[in-house]
């Protein structure tokens, strides 16, 4: 007889949004991008290929989530990870989809 799988519900939750998160291309390739390094909204805006307000409200999801956080650097805001988690299931998906085979 197999046991019941049993989960605790803040853990559940937190990777649910993890999930939710990453469902989102843009979102993907911005936590993609940071998994590389920190970086202002506009070198992440040219790099992915949005806007600078587009990508704003992809950071403010982000952070809201928990996933990315920011550092000042004199004048200017720099984004990274800031999630464990976040980083290991990037590493991942970098080993399932981008590396050559």
């Amino acid at each position: 007889m197999l046991d019941t799988v049993r989960f605790d519900p803040v853990q559940l939750k937190s990777a649910a949004a993890l999930l939710s998160s990453l469902a989102s291309e843009p979102r993907l390739l911005v936590l993609c991008r940071l998994r590389e390094g920190e970086a202002s909204v506009g070198e992440l805006a040219e790099q992915c290929g949005l806007s600078q307000p587009a990508m704003s409200q992809q950071l403010k999801r982000l952070r809201d989530a928990g996933l990315v956080g920011t550092r000042r650097k004199g004048q200017t805001i720099l984004h990274g990870l800031a999630s464990l988690e976040a980083e290991a299931v990037l590493d991942v998906l970098y080993s399932l989809y981008c590396q050559k085979r």
